[in-house]
């Protein structure tokens, strides 16, 4: 039942996504505290929440996919009455802990989350091979619930800043991905934009959309202005070793295989930038205090 549970919540994935806006928080004000911890447990489920609701919009296209058809509401295990009640329950208790850290607006951006996830993506996902643009507005989302927990405004250069690498890094992830499991995506019958573009050409595609992350956290940094030595150092490093990882997109012996290694590493580069610069506000709210 645990198991069923965490799979059902995409609770690996929903946990993954809170951190976003931890980091977010630190990014903001340099400190941890307990409004941090409420925040980012109010995304979990919230995000727990919404990608319940989505297994049970995409049972039926789960059940063809090698990588999906195991899962809880695909495989049989659980129903999909269970799965709304779920996921009801979720997304409710979501609204009631972000309403009472941050009012009306944790409730707008919340609502808005679930809307866009549930009622417009996961639909769009079955028509258009480019749903993932208006999708990635989704993933910023969770760094604007830290954001704003931390005291701070969503009209400030630096969540811009911040905002705009976790959109555009959304989408070449998720090529990759589409990439990895194009089999599945074909016979599950969801338009993709391997065959929109054709590999040779989404390879190409999605280095230049990489480049684009690269430089939006060249920008981000700039806004943010590390002082320490240390995390300049180290984000140079990060710098290189996600466009050095970019690189194997453009040879020519590239294997969509080969889409798994330069996920991992141009992941591990996302989230290294971000780490660095938590632990550069981190460093500068404790040697101001």
């Amino acid at each position: 039942m645990i198991k069923n549970f965490i799979v059902l919540t995409k609770f690996v994935l929903s946990f993954a996504v809170s951190l976003s806006a931890l980091f977010a928080y630190i990014m903001a004000k340099g400190e941890i505290s307990t409004d941090m911890f409420i925040a980012t447990f109010a995304v979990l489920l919230v995000a727990m929440g919404v990608s319940t609701l989505n297994q049970v919009q995409e049972y039926k296209e789960d059940a063809l996919m090698e990588r999906t058809k195991h899962r809880p509401i695909a495989s049989g295990k659980v129903s999909r009455t269970t799965g709304i009640i779920i996921a009801a329950i979720l997304v409710i208790f979501s609204l009631v802990v972000i309403y009472d850290l941050l009012g009306m607006i944790g409730v707008n951006l919340f609502l808005f989350a679930f809307i866009w996830y549930n009622l417009v993506y996961t639909p769009l996902k079955k028509t258009s091979a480019l749903a993932v643009v208006p999708g990635a507005i989704l993933g910023v989302i969770p760094p604007a619930i830290g954001w704003l927990a931390a005291g701070h405004e969503l009209g400030e250069v630096e969540f811009f800043a911040l905002g705009m690498y976790y959109f555009i890094w959304q989408i070449p992830h998720y090529w990759l991905l589409v990439m990895l499991h194009y089999g599945g995506y074909k016979n599950a019958g969801y338009p993709t934009v391997m065959r929109l573009f054709g590999q040779d050409s989404l390879q190409r595609l999605t280095f230049v959309w990489l480049m684009m992350s690269i430089v939006t956290g060249f920008f981000m940094v700039d806004i943010f202005n590390p002082q320490n030595i240390f995390v300049i150092i180290m984000l140079v490093v990060t710098a290189i070793f996600g466009f050095v990882s970019s690189l194997k997109l453009l040879q020519k012996n590239f294997e969509l295989t080969d889409a798994r290694s330069v996920f991992w590493k141009i992941n591990l580069a996302f989230l290294g930038v971000i780490i660095l610069l938590s632990i550069e506000e981190m460093i500068q709210f404790n040697t101001l205090s």
